[in-house]
């Protein structure tokens, strides 16, 4: 069952790397810190992880650089504008950003869910990771599904998203936008869970342990 651990092993870190600068910067707000410091501390915070993980592994990580990069947009276009819409839909924008990475890795390259699955890997298992991705059609496969899970659950969000910022009160939206932030991740963690889940039940049956 190497590939459901794996891919639950993906799971965890890619919660990781989304949870920490998104709990920093609603923990801010809550407590009334400005847009920008919130911000600014997700920023840091995202960033922090990307140089630790860099420096763990001595290569950059492309999705913890992602998440520091799409702070730093929401960062600068706090910075630029001071109109309150502009602000909301930054979350919008950080969100399509995470969900076209995720869809764009599917068809470019290798998804990102099997570059988070490697990295928490050991140093030793790495080289049968590369491998099994290149051998095992259905380790291939579940990786993908799980990208493509994240990337339309993101991609729908931030379009949902940034149609209600320009439809409904700005009053209204400050605290919906969060909501549908937090609704959207939620519901990617348990589509990925219950996925994963699945796969698992049909590999019993199957004798594919492994």
């Amino acid at each position: 069952m190497t590939e459901k651990r794996d891919a639950r092993n993906a799971v965890r870190t890619l919660i990781w790397e989304i949870g920490a600068p998104v709990i920093v910067y609603y923990a801010l707000h809550l407590f009334g810190a400005s847009a920008v410091l919130s911000l600014a501390a997700a920023t840091a915070v995202s960033l922090g992880r990307t140089l630790f993980v860099a420096a763990r592994d001595r290569r950059l990580d492309g999705f913890a650089a992602l998440m520091a990069v799409m702070f730093g947009i929401g960062l600068a276009l706090t910075l630029i504008t001071g109109d309150p819409r502009v602000a909301l839909a930054k979350d919008s924008v950080m969100s399509g950003v995470a969900g076209a990475a995720f869809l764009g890795s599917c068809v470019v390259g290798r998804p990102l869910m099997f570059a988070m699955a490697r990295r928490v890997l050991p140093e030793a298992r790495q080289a049968e990771a590369d491998d099994r991705w290149r051998n095992d059609p259905g380790y291939r496969s579940r990786l993908v599904v799980l990208s493509l899970i994240w990337g339309v659950i993101l991609l729908t969000e931030a379009l949902v998203r940034i149609v209600l910022v320009y439809t409904l009160p700005v009053d209204v939206m400050v605290g919906l936008s969060q909501g549908l932030q937090f609704a959207a991740i939620g519901l990617a963690v348990l589509c990925s869970v219950v996925y994963v889940r699945q796969v698992r039940r049909e590999a019993v049956p199957a004798g594919a342990a492994r």
